[in-house]
């Protein structure tokens, strides 16, 4: 899928990930930091300056110095720097300080050939350059020595006169004092470097999490997912919080800490959600006749049976008679998350009818009743794509007013393709961040091939950052006011008795919002 970013986008997605952005910076700090301290040898700074003179003056006092006179002295600046700068003037420089320095000290700070500091690195410590475009000549040398850069000033200063006045023929140079030592080293800088490297820290963060974010094709934003496949979003469900490994995601303990069904501890939050996914749904179905609803996933583990239960549990809130079937025979878990035996099931009633009584537990939670997935067949696929499991389905849509059935995930088994000519459609969960586009795209091509009405998709386990939980909510708060605001007639088969006790369930829930 084509990703466009907004700067909205970019704000939300680097908040969203501010610890590692801040992590890096102050590891890039850190880094630069002690090797600037620690591992880049200092170095040290002299200067001295030459002023340039076109000719020989025996009387600078009675002759006077015309515009003329500077102008050639400032052409002269820059043949001096050539000429200085080259190697018969820096095996000068490098006898003289040969006269100065023992060998062994020089080569702490020189390369050496046959004794002798080569023209090469003593080049490499020199820089000349005229002041502001005048006639004075400022030679700057750079050593890891002080004293060094400091003598090799004073020695290319003694050493400069012959050659210009021998090789140039004209003019003059005259030093202007001595160089002196500099004991504060100008490089490296530390704190220039530290800033340098916690800038480059985040910049490295953030362009990785850009990269990382672009080739990230797991599911992260609603209105995107129901845009690319031209699907209604019926709802999201947040995330409790708390980290759950991937290999723990689904388990009985994982599932027990997001149910309703007897669960306290669940954020009054997450309550609110499955109210709203309670009427989106009711919405979706209220003109159909049918109201066999299946909810499915493309993959195991996005909490498609998780989502079914509390929805079901939400909807029997509102005195709706609800039947919950669980049709995932290869893995059901329905009877476990609602606490009762799975002895009798849906498999034993497809295979016989009178069992049905039997097998139904009712009044599992307010008007929910729990039909589990009953012994495990060797043929699933076959069983729900039956004769008999058809016409349980229509002796049972008599008896309630929605019936839920917990379907085994798409791109794995065809079983919800067998009940397409039964239900009135199909819900689809996906997980925020770990289901793709390309596993939904599979799994809503295979349901469309099997006449199967895909109503819409649920994104669950969203984990909204700073200002979107606040944008989330705001929706939902919307949503609520919209619907009751234009609530329409309910149909015939969707009794007064049953909007009007659902209305009062929501419209308590606009009541707290309002005085929270």
């Amino acid at each position: 899928m084509k990703k466009s970013y907004t700067i909205k986008d970019l704000i939300f997605l680097f908040l969203g990930h501010i610890w590692w952005i801040i992590c890096a910076a102050v590891v890039g700090a850190a880094g630069t930091f002690l090797v600037s301290s620690y591992v880049i040898p200092q170095q040290f700074q002299s200067n001295i300056s030459m002023y340039v003179k076109n000719s020989e003056k025996q009387n600078q006092e009675q002759q006077g110095i015309n515009n003329n006179d500077l102008t050639v002295s400032k052409s002269l600046v820059s043949t001096y720097i050539v000429i200085l700068n080259n190697d018969v003037v820096m095996d000068e420089v490098g006898n003289q300080l040969a006269k100065e320095y023992t060998e062994e000290e020089l080569s702490r700070y020189f390369t050496l050939k046959n004794g002798k500091v080569t023209d090469t690195s003593l080049k490499a410590c020199f820089s000349m350059t005229a002041v502001d475009e005048t006639e004075v000549l400022k030679i700057t040398t750079t050593t890891q020595n002080a004293e060094l850069s400091a003598s090799l000033c004073n020695i290319m200063a003694d050493v400069a006169p012959q050659f210009l006045i021998r090789v140039v023929g004209a003019g003059s140079v005259e030093k202007i004092g001595d160089a002196k030592i500099y004991d504060t080293p100008v490089s490296p800088n530390v704190t220039k470097n530290t800033a340098i490297g916690f800038a480059a820290g985040a910049m490295l963060a953030i362009l990785v999490i850009l990269v990382i974010d672009f080739f990230d094709n797991t599911i992260k934003d609603s209105s995107e997912l129901g845009e690319h496949f031209q699907k209604p979003m019926i709802g999201e469900i947040q995330s409790i919080g708390g980290k759950v490994k991937k290999k723990d995601r689904g388990t009985s303990a994982d599932r027990k800490r997001k149910l309703i069904y007897h669960n306290s501890d669940l954020p009054f939050s997450i309550l609110e959600t499955y109210k709203a996914l309670r009427s989106s749904l009711n919405f979706l179905v209220s003109t159909s006749e049918n109201k066999i609803v299946a909810v499915t996933s493309a993959s195991p583990n996005e909490g498609k049976s998780v989502t079914v239960a509390n929805l079901a549990t939400a909807i029997s809130e509102t005195d709706k008679t609800v039947l919950l079937i669980d049709a995932d025979m290869r893995k059901p878990v329905q009877h476990k998350n609602f606490q009762v035996s799975n002895k009798l099931g849906l498999s034993n009633v497809i295979t016989d009818a009178s069992l049905l009584d039997e097998a139904l537990h009712q009044n599992v939670t307010g008007t929910l009743d729990l039909l589990t997935a009953g012994t495990i067949p060797p043929n699933p696929s076959e069983l729900l794509a039956s004769k008999q499991m058809a016409e349980l389905l229509d002796k049972l849509k008599e008896k309630y007013d929605i019936i839920l059935i917990d379907c085994a995930p798409v791109n794995v088994v065809s079983d919800v393709a067998g009940m397409a000519n039964s239900i009135a459609g199909v819900v689809m969960v996906v997980h925020y961040g770990t289901t793709t586009y390309a596993e939904t795209e599979d799994a809503v091509k295979q349901l469309e091939l099997a006449n199967c009405n895909v109503l819409g998709f649920v994104l669950n386990e969203v984990v909204h950052k700073h200002s979107a939980g606040y944008y989330s909510n705001y929706k939902y708060k919307y949503k609520y006011k919209y619907d009751y605001q234009y609530r329409t007639e309910p149909s015939e088969t969707e009794s007064t008795e049953t909007v009007a006790a659902e209305a009062e369930a929501d419209a308590k829930h606009i009541e707290g919002e309002k005085q929270a």
